[in-house]
């Protein structure tokens, strides 16, 4: 899921509202800060600071505010997004969907010395999507390293030895890391009831939609926290509901290859450039593969696309673009407008 940087101020708002509310975690007892003991990954587990540490050694709040401007909008792009997502569309987006703990943290400089990450080690207890290894490790960036601190909005404190629900994809960068899918909205801290002991989980934004009936909103899970099992069970409907992609919905798509089958006939397949909404029960991500055929006729390339795979799904489209038959199909940049 990529980046969408247009309106910068929803960083600084997100700062403070997107994290878990405090009043959220009150269900929770805070452990006692470690100490002595390494981690697994060589450090001790301290998640994510919220604060900068620049101004004690003379940088301004202005100059504050620019540095973190510029590292968000340096960041790479993939797992990102600010976009308001229903359950629909986090587990469509997602590669792997689990229930783990966390092991382990670290922060570290990348090779280039520009950039903090935090690397989140947990140990996998269940899945309910894909195919991830028992220990996965999941990169966000920012954290703290030394006296140096930079805070990333969106990004997520994680608490040591404290189970997780989470929508994850697999990092284009480097596929064996793995990042949030929607930012906070992909990280479901869970905890036991005092009272009634059942497991529940915390909503990062106090509320989460799903499904897209025919008129009205969808239905709605409320408050600042639900049921474990429920949530599970509505999981498992959203990943088994058809998906069907609006009439109307442009698809930006860089055709990759285009391989004669055939006397004036050739299979193409792209690859779609943006993340796109189309509505409320359905995301494309970035990078989904779209297929077709092209037939030459006269002068021109009709190309008929015909599916795209959304995370692993085949779902069917019907779509037409035409091309000028001089010059290559391959590495063109069409808009698909769905039918």
């Amino acid at each position: 899921m990529k980046m969408l940087p247009q309106n910068l101020a929803l960083f600084f708002r997100a700062g403070r509202g997107l994290r878990p509310a405090r009043r959220a975690e009150s269900p929770l007892r805070r452990r006692p800060r470690e100490s002595g003991n390494p981690t697994p990954m060589g450090s001790r587990f301290r998640g994510n600071d919220t604060t900068f540490s620049g101004a004690q050694r003379g940088i301004s709040p202005r100059s504050l505010i620019l540095l973190l401007v510029l590292f968000v909008m340096a960041a790479p792009a993939s797992g990102t997004t600010l976009v308001r997502m229903s359950l629909d569309q986090l587990a469509e987006a997602s590669t792997e969907i689990i229930r783990a703990h966390v092991v382990s943290q670290q922060t570290v400089w990348n090779p280039q010395h520009t950039r903090i990450y935090t690397y989140t080690t947990l140990a996998l207890d269940q899945t309910y999507k894909g195919d991830p290894p028992s220990f996965p490790v999941l990169q966000q960036p920012g954290g703290t390293l030394g006296r140096t601190r930079v805070f990333v909005a969106g990004t997520v404190q994680f608490h040591a030895r404290t189970g997780y629900l989470l929508f994850l994809e697999r990092s284009s960068a480097d596929p064996s890391k793995f990042l949030l899918v929607g930012m906070v909205q992909g990280a479901y801290r869970i905890y036991r009831d005092e009272k009634t002991q059942e497991e529940k989980l915390i909503l990062p934004l106090g509320s989460l939609t799903r499904g897209v009936p025919a008129s009205g909103p969808g239905s709605v899970l409320a408050g600042p926290a639900v049921p474990v099992p429920q949530f599970q069970r509505d999981i498992s409907a959203s990943l088994s509901s058809p998906l069907s992609i609006p009439r109307g919905t442009a698809i930006p798509v860089a055709i990759k290859s285009a391989q004669l089958a055939g006397l004036g006939r050739m299979n193409v397949r792209g690859r779609t450039t943006s993340d796109l909404f189309p509505n409320s029960g359905l995301v494309i991500p970035a990078g989904s593969a779209i297929s077709g055929t092209a037939e030459r006729i006269g002068d021109s390339w009709m190309i008929s696309w015909r599916e795209v795979s959304i995370r692993g799904k085949q779902v069917l489209l019907s779509a037409r673009n035409t091309e000028p038959a001089a010059g290559a199909l391959q590495g063109l940049n069409v808009v698909v407008n769905v039918r």
